[in-house]
Formats: structure tokens, sequence, C-alpha cells
């Protein structure tokens, strides 16, 4: 077992929100900026349900998702956030912002992190890809299945399952 030291993950305290229904682009940013500053880069789904949740919704309609992601990219626009499309597998093309993996401006591109409360799904390509360079360069012969173990054992998970399989595979297609 390659020992890697992982950041552990960070949780926004959640707080009330405006409701994402009504709220302006600069109510949206303000706790989406807090959310980023503690948990991004991150998802941009994974970003949208966490506001979501501290507003009082359970669920994203189509249209509360596109509120959502006007005001992100009006923030892009203005340079107060960067958002950086992974080709991720559960995605059909780039403009779903389930790909987006959004940060703020300031923050590194990959911040290696524990799993903490995210599911395997939420966390972005380039993420997984850090960790696997960092395997490799600890043993550069290191096969497919040795490097799925290994990830398994880093996030404390114990299945290798279709979607863990799928994501790990692409990252080795897209980055090695």
């Amino acid at each position: 077992m390659i020992a890697i030291d992982l950041k552990p993950f960070s949780e926004w305290q959640a707080r009330p929100v405006a409701d994402p229904r009504r709220a302006s682009d600069l109510q949206f940013m303000d706790g989406m900026g807090e959310i980023l500053e503690a948990q991004g880069p991150m998802q941009g789904l994974h970003l949208f349900q966490t506001y979501a949740k501290a507003g009082g919704l359970l669920k994203i309609t189509a249209s509360v998702r596109s509120l959502f992601e006007r005001a992100v990219l009006k923030a892009a626009e203005e340079g107060t956030i960067k958002i950086v499309r992974e080709n991720d597998t559960e995605v059909d093309d780039d403009t779903d912002s389930r790909c987006w993996i959004i940060r703020l401006a300031d923050q590194d591109r990959v911040n290696m992190r524990t799993l903490g409360p995210r599911s395997f799904s939420e966390v972005p390509l380039s993420e997984l890809a850090a960790l696997i360079l960092e395997l490799r360069c600890a043993d550069e012969f290191m096969g497919r299945e040795e490097i799925a173990r290994s990830v398994l054992s880093h996030y404390n998970l114990q299945k290798l399952t279709a979607l863990v399989q799928r994501r790990l595979d692409r990252v080795l297609q897209e980055y090695f």
C-alpha cells in the first residue's frame, strides 16, 4: 500500500441562503462563494445541490438549475470563479453542469482530498488524476487493478462498482 497524504475534505458549514427560485445572481454567488471557499474545486451540480439544500429545496428543477448556471457563467465572465469542463463519464456533453468543475479564481485547480461526504461521482476527474499520478510516481509499474484498489483504499471505499470503474478508466484514458 502506497501512502499518500490527502487533505481532509473541508465541508461548508451550512447556513440559510436566499431561495434559489428567487435569488439574484449576487445572492447566488454570495452563498456559492462560501461553499466554494470551503469545498472547491467541486462539481457544478454538487455545488448547486449544496446551495439548494441550504435554501430550503430538496430537488432542483430544470428551471432552477438554469438559474444556478446563469449565475455561475456570469461570475466566470467577471473572473471571480473559474469553470473547467471535464469529460465526465456520467454526462453526454460539456454543456451539462455535472461536468463543470467550479472553483474560486484564487483556488488551486486541483485539491487532493479525502472523499468526505462526497460520492465518488462528485470527485473531479482532475482530482482522481492527481491521485493516480502520485500512485504511479511511487510505483511506475502499477497496473490498472492495483491502481483501482489503491484509489479505493485512499477513499475508504470497499467495492469496485461499475461507476468507479468507468470513472477510473476515463481518467486513465484522458490523463495517462
